[in-house]
């Protein structure tokens, strides 16, 4: 009705640009006089209006709407490119998105004068637009809108999709969290989800902030990788404790407890970022791009129960994922809407967004994900549609694993290739041992042996999750319980799943904002697929890989690809053609009036593995268009158009964006990008880049990060592009300056700030709130786990008495440079002689530096006595345990690294499991030198506290 009633005419020579057909509604103006509202941001008006109420309060004729405003329809609505009445590119719409406005048809441009508006409204000061419509009826008794009488058409699309939501959720046999209102986040805590502002006002419905900025330039907040999940709420109301009595109580004088008090709550720091950014002006406006939740579906914090039993049965997610009680889709969705409210109408901050992968995870995974057995097994059975069923215990479709029995056949490097990764390389290592005819009936049974998807394996599908969070390995994994490992799926991506976003916040998928004449914004989407997985591209590192088969390999247009097998993922479908139209069109308009561009997107343009140092400077990256481009590559990690330099990166147009878009070193800037902001590797740094034979080779010339590096020389406005990495907004982030800790590093939550008027335009903004200081303790720590280094060895005297007096510490090279060690104590439980229960005694041990050449090996090594002999002589492997505390302290950091002082928390201690045979004290083998002894819990500490293994991964198979 909108084209009869606004006056769309045919012109006689219609105007069109990328097919889009521009027409004048000449009576446009009439109806945004009647219908368009300027409202405070506090809420919209919810009053019917008289029929004859206008904006500009002149009557129906509207003559002065017809003087002041102008309206074009610009192309119907039916996704992709979107124009303004002069055919320049000013946003995206994912063709999907067009489905969830079912009703929509054309998409109009206004063009509007707010300083003639009767009331004069102060524009300094936050308001929302809003096209007011009439309620329906059939919607007046919902509790949402009781008493509600006017709303925006898109308060009617969010209502109809939650229901749709909640009502699809249950026919699954799964649930959406079911009251839709707005969280009141100044009363978030580290422990309960806030209540709901349950009122008309605050219900879930559409905002279109606008507010005026009377400065030449915006200053830029940016964060990224925020990860809103509410399973901190859970995990950190754990009672689970590292050393306690039988009894639970904790053991005097023990570590504080419980360790999961010293979580990072994502969400906690994220608002302490915004309120920095929003607060006293600091930033104009704030980005976010992408990963702004963990994944759609999470645990219910209040259903987990308080004790370690019922939490650990409440995280055994291939059990409970179908408990719609339990684990519901909508609560961290809600709390980034409600704290987007908060921006906007507490702080005044405008926000804009754009996706990244993690919008679209379906459901949660382990807190120490693993490439198991069980998990290779599921994910190849994936692969070939052999699963049937929501996520959870799947049937198995007969037909289709037959087609696993004959891909397996072909032999366990070929499916490794074909089913992807480190995945399919295990899945066909481990069913091709079995032959053709047996594989598909081997699969079958590893599958539906649902205990092996919590079994222990050395490779994790993410080793930095605890690290994230803030704990070791150990820490976590207590907290979680023995499912820590679980996998339900290799298809995690869900691209159905970015309906909440493009329905709550916004139906754009990409957009562009002109500030003034000087500065142009613009944000890309990371798109609707990822590759996580790089089969090919590693394939010559498998030793049992046959000889034709890496030959194949190392030939195929892959090889382009330098990243190895699992991959940081990479968006599959950007840089689009459509993307880069609107690429073209910001750099059309900085050539032609000089503005800066500044582009936003979640996948990176140059990002360092975690394993390069960020001073290594000279990284190449032969940028690709494709990635089935034939090139041919140097075999080593620099080079490729994939390659450790690019991490994290997009799959299209890559060469492209280097040539035309990316000003390097000695290269004019006219109509290129200034700065382009990105996340998703957690690792913040700022790059520039040096292009060489016509873009076709790209060298790194200067990284740096900009609040911890030294030397920032590149740190000014013009030159070449800056491509700047945020880390992130809600876990900690990670680094590696120099190799002081290799990708270990840790660093608090943090974002950018841009100010392009200021003579060192990128700053750093940091957070330390919800527990967001890095422990030294995590970080040692995972130098053992990911086999950096062994931070600590002792080694018993030639000859001595056993169990010996004193031991030789030798401490590794990283850990031994910082210094940071003050003390060392040994906390051991012997077991009565019953067998029922037993005693933890604390022994402190005396260290001096060893002086003696035979017993110094090598630098860091220390004389330890320590008075273990009477523990150590009654001490039984199989009922005893013993942990080593290490007290720290302010690391001594090289020099150049003054600014890392201060940013590591030293207070909290270093604990983990050792054991002791034959006079040797060493950190636990396997398993359990990462992660709890669960049987040693269960049977021996405390069986009323802790649950058997066996009983907490059990799954129920209905």
């Amino acid at each position: 009705m909108a084209e009869q009633y606004f006056g769309v005419g045919k012109p006689v020579q219609p105007v069109e640009y990328y097919g889009r057909k521009i027409i004048k509604a000449k009576y446009g103006p009439v109806f945004v006089d009647r219908h368009l509202r300027l409202y405070p941001i506090q809420g919209k008006g919810t009053a019917a209006e008289p029929k004859d109420t206008m904006l500009f309060r002149d009557g129906k004729a509207a003559s002065r709407a017809m003087e002041v405003v102008n309206v074009w329809q610009v192309g119907r609505f039916h996704g992709g490119l979107m124009v303004d009445h002069r055919g320049e590119p000013v946003a995206i719409i994912r063709p999907e998105t067009v489905r969830l406005y079912k009703d929509m048809t054309h998409v109009y441009e206004i063009d509007i004068d707010l300083a003639t508006l009767p009331d004069k409204p102060d524009l300094t000061l936050m308001h929302t637009f809003a096209w007011m419509v009439p309620v329906p009826s059939r919607y007046a008794q919902r509790p949402e809108v009781k008493g509600v009488q006017a709303w925006e058409y898109q308060d009617q699309v969010i209502l109809d999709f939650l229901d749709a939501q909640a009502k699809s959720e249950q026919q699954n046999g799964q649930n959406h969290v079911p009251r839709f209102y707005e969280y009141d986040v100044d009363k978030a805590t580290a422990f309960a989800l806030p209540p709901l502002k349950a009122d008309t006002v605050h219900r879930l419905t559409a905002w279109h902030p606008v507010i005026q900025k009377p400065i030449a330039t915006l200053k830029l907040g940016h964060l990224s990788d925020v990860h809103v999940n509410v399973r901190h709420l859970a995990l950190q109301k754990s009672p689970a404790c590292l050393i306690e009595t039988t009894d639970g109580t904790p053991v005097p004088g023990t570590p504080p407890t419980p360790r999961a008090s010293h979580l990072c709550n994502s969400f906690l720091a994220l608002r302490d970022l915004i309120e920095q950014f929003g607060k006293a002006g600091r930033a104009d406006a704030l980005v976010i791009t992408g990963d702004l939740i963990d994944f759609n579906r999470n645990i219910v914090p209040a259903e987990t129960g308080s004790t370690i039993a019922e939490q650990w049965n409440a995280f055994n997610v291939l059990n409970q994922i179908r408990n719609g009680k339990l684990y519901q889709r909508g609560a961290d969705d809600m709390l980034l809407y409600s704290l987007l409210r908060h921006a906007y109408r507490d702080l005044k901050l405008p926000v804009f967004l754009t996706t990244g992968n993690h919008e679209a995870y379906a459901v949660p995974y382990g807190v120490s994900p693993r490439t198991n057995p069980w998990v290779a097994t599921a994910g190849a059975l994936e692969q070939v549609g052999a699963l049937k069923g929501t996520h959870g215990p799947r049937a198995i479709d007969p037909a289709k694993i037959e087609d696993l029995g004959k891909v397996a056949s072909a032999g366990a490097g070929i499916l490794g290739g074909i089913l992807g990764g480190p995945l399919g390389g295990l899945a066909g290592r481990e069913l091709g041992k079995h032959g053709s005819s047996k594989a598909a009936d081997k699969a079958a049974e590893i599958y539906q042996d649902f205990d092996r998807a919590s079994d222990w394996a050395e490779a994790k599908a993410n080793a930095g999750i605890a690290a994230d969070h803030n704990l070791t390995l150990y820490e976590i994994c207590l907290a979680y319980g023995p499912t820590y490992a679980q996998v339900l799926t290799a298809k995690n991506f869900t691209p159905a799943n970015f309906d909440w976003f493009f329905t709550l916040i916004t139906p754009l998928s990409d957009w562009r904002l002109d500030y003034g004449p000087r500065q142009t914004l613009l944000g890309l989407d990371w798109g609707s697929g990822e590759n996580y997985l790089n089969p090919l591209g590693g394939i010559d590192k498998l030793p049992e890989v046959d000889d034709k088969i890496r030959w194949v390999a190392e030939h195929l247009p892959s090889r382009a690809d330098k990243q190895g097998l699992g991959i940081l993922p990479r968006a599959t479908q950007s840089l689009s053609e459509e993307q880069k139209f609107l690429l073209q069109g910001g750099r059309r308009r900085k050539r032609d009036i000089g503005a800066s561009l500044t582009v936003f997107s979640h996948f990176t343009i140059v990002n360092y593995d975690g394993a390069i140092e960020l001073s290594k400077q000279g990284r190449q990256i032969e940028p690709q268009q494709s990635p089935n481009a034939l090139k041919t590559m140097r075999f080593e990690d620099n080079a490729g158009g994939w390659n450790l330099n690019n991490m994290g990166t997009c799959e299209r147009n890559v060469d492209w964006y280097f040539h035309t878009c990316v000003a390097g070193h000695d290269q004019p800037n006219h109509d290129k990008v200034d700065y382009h902001l990105s996340g998703h590797s957690h690792r913040a740094g700022v790059y520039t880049v040096g292009l060489q034979h016509g873009g076709k080779l790209v060298q790194v010339r200067s990284a740096f990060d900009p609040g911890l590096s030294a030397t920032q020389s590149t740190n000014k406005h013009g030159g070449p592009t800056k491509l700047i990495v945020s880390s992130s907004g809600g876990p900690l982030g990670t680094q590696n300056l120099n190799g002081e800790l290799k990708q270990w590093l840790l660093t608090a939550p943090s974002g950018t700030l841009l100010n392009e008027a200021d003579a060192t335009p990128i700053r750093q903004v940091r957070t330390e709130a919800g527990n967001g200081k890095p422990r030294l303790a995590v970080a040692l720590d995972y130098l053992h786990v990911d086999k950096v280094e062994t931070p600590l060895v002792w080694v018993p005297p030639a000859n001595g008495p056993l169990p010996p007096t004193s031991w030789t510490m030798q401490v590794g090279p990283l850990t031994d440079a910082l210094q940071c060690i003050d003390k060392v104590r040994f906390w051991v439980f012997t077991a009565s002689p019953t067998g029922e229960g037993g005693d933890w005694s604390k022994v402190d041990a005396l260290l001096k530096p060893a002086t003696d050449w035979r017993a110094q090996p090598r630098p860091g090594s220390y004389v330890m006595a320590a008075p273990l002999q009477p523990l150590l002589v009654r001490f039984n492997p199989s009922t005893c345990r013993m942990f080593c505390e290490v007290l720290l302290k302010e690391p001594t950091w090289p020099k150049g690294a003054e600014k890392l002082k201060g940013m590591f928390d030293v207070a909290s201690s270093w604990v983990f499991p050792v054991d002791y045979q034959h006079g040797l004290i060493a950190r636990r083998l396997g398993e359990q030198g990462e992660v709890p002894d669960w049987d040693w819990l269960s049977l021996t500490l405390n069986p009323s506290r802790y649950p058997a293994k066996g009983k907490t991964t059990k799954v129920n198979r209905e």
